[in-house]
């Protein structure tokens, strides 16, 4: 071997031991979220990357793993050895797993915690710990196909319900089918916005301190569902069983309905079916602005039994940069959940953004902990059969909505 090649053979050897060392010290951070799938990729993979090239000394394995999966995977690795490092969370999994002992205090003194909305400090915070780090607050109006509206006439989303009466008539003479109204989802958001519009305010009443049955505001919220049927609005038995995920979805996409109570996560999906020309409005309600129904979704949290607490905070705080947390909300079609509204929502949401600025707006109460989450299920349940039934009373419907609140006290 002459000296030439054995310099080279010296290089390539120290080269392989830099390597070698570089990946020893590099830390794997083990990440889980329900985001970040082909359906939903929330910007998940081009911030991954991002952060990677930021922080060299870490690489972050991310699983994805839905929303539903997350209550039964996560539980037994948390409460065994292999817990994730950081994990997607949602204000239900951080009470429940934040008492057990299985979440760390990301700390009050978060330089983050000092810019979130005022409005979201109480529900993340439990005594002066908190467990989650807010990533986004999205809404949840009433997706409107513009094109079909203007075949009957009308050339703007209706907010109010005499509106929305007006137009289902209209668009009922045209033979157009005017709203998706599924019991698992856009019925409950309907009755949800406009019970708590007219009512004194979710708490009480997921504290059974109010009860639904005795609630005029909430009687008067299933009495709309029943104008609905009467001003052509919802064929009732053939919608309430629909699959609010998929077929719903399919049948909006497809321009067979005018309109469908949705989440704004529908946004960016929507927008690529090509002629879909529609618009993100309000939910109607007795109020001229509608109502603004607002989810609190995700945020990440990290687990108490992290070996890596400083790499994975350092995961975390990237999310809360500006810049970085930008790509998120345009992916998402949502809203910052820090000062100085930030927004990812497009023009075509121009009226769901301005009824949050005519005060419309409503926190959804099971994300904030307002009402308990076996609620939910109920109320779906509940509404689906109302439908299929519309003889039911509204106590019927109600009393089921109370025992649930007090089978979670």
């Amino acid at each position: 071997m002459n000296k030439s090649h054995l310099k080279l053979s010296c290089v390539a050897i120290a080269a392989l031991l830099t390597a070698q060392a570089a990946s020893a010290q590099q830390v794997v951070l083990d990440v889980t979220g329900w985001k970040g799938n082909e359906a939903e990729p929330a910007g998940m993979s081009e911030l991954i990357e991002a952060f990677e090239a930021a922080n060299p000394d870490i690489d972050v394995e991310f699983s994805y793993i839905s929303r539903l999966d997350t209550d039964v995977v996560l539980p037994p690795r948390l409460q065994g050895d292999n817990a994730p490092d950081v994990m997607m969370t949602d204000m239900p999994l951080v009470s429940i797993w934040s008492e057990s002992g299985l979440l760390a205090d990301l700390g009050t003194d978060s330089e983050w915690y000092g810019r979130l909305e005022g409005s979201l400090v109480p529900s993340v915070t439990n005594d002066d710990s908190i467990y989650i780090m807010p990533l986004e607050v999205i809404g949840m109006g009433n997706f409107v196909n513009m094109d079909l509206l203007a075949q009957a006439g009308i050339s703007e989303a209706p907010t109010t319900i005499d509106e929305l009466h007006a137009a289902c008539q209209a668009l009922d003479a045209e033979g157009i089918r005017p709203l998706i109204f599924t019991g698992g989802f856009s019925a409950p958001l309907f009755v949800i916005a406009n019970g708590l519009e007219q009512s004194n305010g979710a708490a009480s009443l997921g504290m059974a301190e109010e009860m639904f049955v005795d609630s005029a505001a909430f009687n008067a919220s299933i009495d709309l569902v029943r104008g609905l049927i009467d001003n052509k609005c919802v064929d009732p038995q053939g919608q309430a069983g629909l699959d609010p995920w998929s077929t719903a979805l399919t049948e909006f996409k497809a321009g067979n309905f005018a309109m469908m109570p949705q989440g704004a996560w529908n946004i960016g999906d929507f927008s690529t079916v090509e002629g879909l020309n529609f618009t993100f409005a309000p939910i109607p309600s007795g109020n001229d602005s509608g109502v603004a129904l607002d989810l609190f979704g995700i945020g990440w949290s990290m687990s108490a039994q992290t070996e890596y607490p400083e790499e994975a905070k350092r995961f975390i705080d990237f999310f809360a940069q500006a810049e970085n947390l930008q790509i998120m909300l345009d992916a998402e079609s949502a809203y910052s959940p820090f000062q100085g509204g930030a927004s990812g929502m497009p023009t075509l949401a121009a009226a769901y953004d301005q009824s949050r600025l005519d005060g419309g707006v409503i926190m959804y109460p099971f994300a904030v902990l307002d009402w308990p989450k076996p609620l939910e299920g109920e109320i779906w349940d509940s509404l689906t059969g109302f439908l299929l039934d519309t003889d039911k009373s509204n106590e019927a419907v109600l009393e089921r909505w109370d025992e649930a609140v007090e089978d979670s006290l």
